[in-house]
This record gives C-alpha cells, structure tokens and sequence, in this order.
C-alpha cells in the first residue's frame, strides 16, 4: 500500500528533489527558495540521499 504524505509546496519540492537525487545541488539561498535548499540539505545530512550541496555566490553561478 502506498503511503499518504501532506505537504506544502516546499517541502514537496524538497521530496521531489530527494526522489530525483541529483548529483550536485548549487544553490543561492534566497528568499523564498531558502527554505527548499534547507530542507533539502537536511535529507542530504541524514543521508536520505547521495548528493553534493554547493552554496554559490550568485543566482547567475546557480545558473551556470
């Protein structure tokens, strides 16, 4: 049987990115999407998945 989550569009963004365990994350934590990188990184931390989390410069370094 499946299981049911309730979430909001963070953290449902965050899960769809654990699901999808890319291999490198850069980030420009900003607000509003400091809360998904945060969430996100705390998957990473408990080892939920296998990704590398970068903390960028700039929305353009994200970008590139």
């Amino acid at each position: 049987m499946s299981e049911l989550k309730i979430l909001d569009g963070n953290n449902a963004a965050a899960e769809a990115m654990r699901q999808i365990a890319p291999e490198v994350v850069p980030a420009y934590p900003i607000t509003p999407t400091s809360y998904i990188f945060e969430i996100f990184t705390k998957h990473v931390n408990n080892g939920l998945v296998q990704s590398e989390v970068m903390t960028v410069e700039s929305e353009h370094a994200a970008m590139s």
